[in-house]
């Protein structure tokens, strides 16, 4: 009986574990050059999706990133990054930002013209996106 007691009581780990987690599904989102109004590349080939803080014009807020959804952003590289990187915030204005980790900020794959990122998390937050 102690065994019976013990496999179910494992079998609700297991799924209290597994609704914790990113369960894949949710929307996913294209996103232009043109929805990115502030983006910005430099002579150095870095493109940013909007600028850092203090942010001053409200066209240039940064993008929505919702909870359990997808996006693919066009980027202007003309190659594959190398580096991908993504700046999260809970205010569109990016104030006290971090660097995304972990399912909050996954990087589903790269091309020459779009890179697929998702927010794994049930939680909204406010995206930079940085490519070099």
């Amino acid at each position: 009986m102690l065994r019976l007691e013990r496999l179910g009581a494992i079998v609700l780990l297991v799924a209290l574990i597994s609704a914790c987690g990113d369960s894949g599904g949710g929307a996913t989102i294209e996103v232009s050059l043109a929805d990115l109004p502030c983006q910005m590349q430099n002579v150095a080939g870095i493109w940013e999706s909007a600028p850092l803080p203090p942010i001053t014009d409200e066209q240039c807020m940064w993008f929505p990133f919702e909870a359990n959804t997808t996006y693919i952003f066009e980027h202007p590289l003309g190659r594959v990054p190398s580096v991908i990187i993504g700046y999260l915030a809970f205010g569109s204005d990016g104030t006290s930002a971090t660097i995304g980790s972990g399912n909050v900020f996954l990087i589903n794959g790269a091309d020459d013209s779009t890179v697929t990122v998702r927010n794994g998390q049930n939680q909204h937050f406010w995206l930079r996106l940085v490519l070099e």
